[in-house]
């Protein structure tokens, strides 16, 4: 009986053991899994987060060409913002000038064209092709200026994403124009700020020089000024290199920085002192 008893509490023992080691063993199992499932999902949410700071395709609303906008055909780019365009339905020709947009003047009377202006009208009439199909999408309040230009959101189809996209915020998006507006019409006005955000942070185009962006414009002088600091430490960079003896060109009767300038040959060395009494005078690229 005793011996019965005995072989009893062993073999519940080594029950209970199985049953503590069996389920420590399944929840390090489901410890194990939970912790591979978290990491998998914070690597796929950084993932994410990289793609969205190294692409601007995570804000772009591309869509379907909304149902109330006008057929048109482009005539052709008058600037980076103005276009004209011959309506499908009437055959008139209209110019549009894009909504919430506002590009550096190019085309001004009597006034030198804007850094970029010229940049932006060529990536607009690169984009934008004579005989192209576009849809103008008219906002609320009024149609036209009073210039009588057409006021509206211009889609065209873009091949880069094979759909249909508003140039409004392609412009924007590549830096080759800034948000602003003078009319009640901002439809698009959030969307288009994501867009100048992108073009911002990664300083394309217009947003490459510091202060030329302003809330009313475009500061020539700012761009003008940070040109000539860019040029003077260019200069003085440059000029660290230089050694104290030029090499002079018999045929062109120039001096240079090294002997090697231009795919020199047969180059002279001597003092920048003993060439200029020679009558040699500075190659205008070394210095």
């Amino acid at each position: 009986m005793k011996l019965y008893k005995l072989k009893s509490i062993f073999l519940l023992s080594a029950l209970a053991i199985s049953i503590f080691f069996t389920g420590c063993s399944n929840d390090d199992k489901n410890l194990i899994t939970n912790q591979t499932q978290i990491k998998n999902s914070s690597s796929n949410n950084n993932q994410i987060i990289t793609e969205s700071k190294n692409s601007y395709k995570e804000y772009s609303f591309s869509k379907e060409v909304p149902k109330n906008s006008v057929k048109a055909i482009l005539e052709r780019v008058v600037d980076g913002d103005t276009m004209k365009l011959k309506l499908d339905e009437t055959g008139e020709i209209i110019t549009l000038r894009l909504l919430l947009v506002d590009t550096p003047e190019s085309v001004k009377k009597g006034v030198e064209p804007q850094p970029y202006s010229i940049e932006a009208s060529n990536f607009t009439k690169n984009t934008l092709l004579s005989g192209d199909t576009v849809y103008i999408e008219y906002d609320e309040g009024d149609i036209t200026d009073k210039y009588g230009r057409h006021l509206g959101y211009l889609w065209f189809y873009s091949n880069d994403n094979s759909n249909w996209q508003i140039f409004n915020e392609k412009l924007i998006s590549e830096g080759y124009a800034r948000v602003g507006y003078i009319y009640s019409q901002k439809k698009y006005l959030n969307e288009l700020y994501k867009a100048q955000e992108y073009a911002k942070s990664n300083k394309l185009n217009i947003w490459s020089v510091d202060g030329y962006v302003t809330n009313k414009g475009f500061d020539v002088d700012a761009y003008n000024l940070n040109s000539r600091k860019s040029n003077t430490e260019n200069n003085l960079n440059n000029s660290s290199l230089k050694t104290d003896n030029v090499y002079a060109n018999s045929n062109s009767k120039k001096y240079h920085s090294n002997k090697n300038a231009h795919n020199m040959k047969d180059s002279i060395e001597m003092t920048e002192e003993e060439a200029k009494n020679k009558g040699y005078q500075p190659c205008n690229l070394c210095y």
